[in-house]
C-alpha cells in the first residue's frame, strides 16, 4: 500500500499573507465574478441557491466526486478479490469446508493486514459514493456566511514524493478547491457560501464586502 503520509499545514490564518489581502480594492462583485470564473460556478444559480436549492445545472459539479468515488470502490474491491482468489481464500469460504471466521483466522499475517487495509479504504469509497447520491438525489443546498481565507496542505510521503491539496475556508468550514483557484479568494474578506449538505462540495459562492 502507499506509504504512511506526513501533513504538514503551509498556509494558516495568521500568516502576513492574510493581512495583506485585508487592503485589497477589488469590488464583492468583482470579486463574485472572480470567483465565479475561476471554480467554474454559474452565478445565474444563485437564485435556486438562496432558496436552499441545488439547480438542475450544478449536478455536473457533482459527477466528478461519484466517479472518484466510484472508481476507489473498483479499484479497491478488485485487488481485494483478485488477492483472496489467487490465495485460495474464497474457494475454502465457497466450498462451506470450514467456517469464514476460522479461514480469515488462518490467513497469512501479510495478507490479513493489506485485506484490512484495502477493506477500509473500500468502506471509506463506499461512504463517500452514498453521500454524493444522496446529495444528488436530495437536491438541496446549506447557505453559510463567515470570514474567508485560503489553506494549503501539503503531504509528504516517506519516498519525498509530496502532495499539494488546496481549500478556501468560510466560517471554519473547509471546501476542496483546485489549485488554479485558490489565489483567487482574498482572505479576510466575508463571503456566503452555498454547498451540500453531505459532501460539503462548494457549488457557489458570494464576496459580501
Amino acid at each position: 500500500m502507499a506509504n504512511q503520509k506526513r501533513k504538514i499545514d503551509v498556509f494558516s490564518l495568521g500568516s502576513n499573507d492574510f493581512r495583506s489581502d485585508m487592503n485589497s480594492d477589488m469590488t464583492a462583485g468583482d470579486l463574485t465574478n472572480a470567483l465565479a470564473q475561476a471554480n467554474r460556478f454559474d452565478l445565474s444559480y444563485l437564485t435556486e441557491n438562496t432558496r436552499g436549492e441545488l439547480a438542475q445545472g450544478q449536478l455536473g459539479l457533482l459527477i466528478s466526486p461519484l466517479l472518484v468515488s466510484l472508481i476507489l470502490i473498483l479499484l479497491t474491491g478488485g485487488f481485494l478479490i483478485f488477492q483472496l482468489y489467487q490465495q485460495g481464500i474464497i474457494k475454502q469460504i465457497a466450498s462451506g469446508g470450514n467456517p469464514w471466521t476460522e479461514v480469515i483466522t488462518n490467513m497469512p499475517q501479510g495478507l490479513l493486514i493489506m485485506g484490512g487495509i484495502l477493506l477500509l479504504v473500500f468502506l471509506y469509497g463506499l461512504y463517500n459514493l452514498v453521500q454524493t447520491v444522496l446529495d444528488l438525489v436530495g437536491g438541496a443546498v446549506v447557505c453559510l456566511e463567515g470570514t474567508g481565507w485560503r489553506k494549503i496542505t501539503t503531504s509528504r510521503d516517506d519516498d519525498g514524493s509530496t502532495t499539494t491539496r488546496t481549500y478556501y475556508v468560510v466560517a471554519d468550514q473547509k471546501f476542496s478547491v483546485k489549485k488554479n483557484a485558490i489565489g483567487v479568494i482574498e482572505n479576510g474578506r466575508n463571503y456566503r457560501v452555498y454547498f451540500t449538505p453531505r459532501r460539503k462540495i462548494l457549488v457557489n459562492m458570494e464576496a459580501l464586502d
